[in-house]
Formats: structure tokens, sequence, C-alpha cells
């Protein structure tokens, strides 16, 4: 008779192992790729939203930081509660402004989006619908490789 000990690592020993941790290496490149395809999906005027994005620290997400993302995000007019307007332009600057410190509302209007076809709101979802199965294959692929 004889006696085997079978010596396994902990579940989170192994998650580690694999890169597939919470900020890990798998999903950094998850977060990175789909950060990537999104792009041409970002509505894009001058590029300051487009040019934004950042991963969260976790990598758990993904952050457009601009005072106007959330208006694009949902693709609807907010406008000044009081004045009804989006914004006021300056033909002198050729700039659009908004009263300081005044919280815009969100309508129902549709915005409208310019240039390529896939800019418009909800970016990111949209995105993902579209390239979902590339991205998994692209992340097994790398996963494989690790």
């Amino acid at each position: 008779m004889f006696e085997v000990h079978v010596d396994l690592n902990g579940a989170d020993q192994i998650i580690a192992n694999h890169g597939l941790q919470p900020g890990g290496p798998v999903q950094r490149f998850f977060t990175s790729e789909l950060m990537r395809l999104s792009d041409p999906y970002v509505p894009f005027r001058a590029g300051p939203l487009k040019n934004s994005v950042h991963a969260s620290p976790e990598w758990d997400a993904i952050i457009y930081n601009t005072p106007y993302a959330r208006y694009h995000w949902f693709g609807k007019l907010m406008v000044d509660p009081i004045t009804k307007k989006g914004a006021f332009y300056d033909p002198k600057s050729g700039r659009f402004w908004s009263r300081p410190n005044t919280p815009k509302v969100l309508t129902s209007r549709d915005m409208v989006y310019t240039g390529a076809p896939l800019r418009g709101p909800k970016w990111v979802e949209r995105c993902w619908i579209d390239n979902k199965d590339s991205i998994i294959k692209s992340t097994q692929d790398y996963l494989g490789g690790l």
C-alpha cells in the first residue's frame, strides 16, 4: 500500500498564475482592446472626448473624462433649465459657452452626429455588440500566450 499527497495551489493562486485576477494582465488586455476598438464609435468633432479615454485604476471600467461626456453617452440634448438652450455661441471667439454653475437637464431630443457612421451615443456598448467575438478571441489568444 502507498499514500499519495497532492498539493494543489489555492484558487486565488491559480487565478493569479494565469493573469486572471482583478486588474491583472488579462483584465488589462481586455479593457485596452475594448477601448481601442471603441475609438471609431466615439463622437468626434475636435477630439477632446475621444482623447480623454482611460481605464479605471482597477481596469474594470472605461472612463471618458470631459464635461460633456454624459450628454454624448446618452445622445440626448441637455439644456439650461431656465433658458432651455444647450449653449450660447460667441461669434468673437467662435466658441460655445454655458452659464457657469448651472446644471443642465436632460431632454428627449436626440443629438445629431456627423463624421464616421459609427459615431454616436453609447459607443462602448455598440462596439461590444459589433466586436465581442473578436475581442473574446483576441483575449483568449492573449491568455494562451501567458
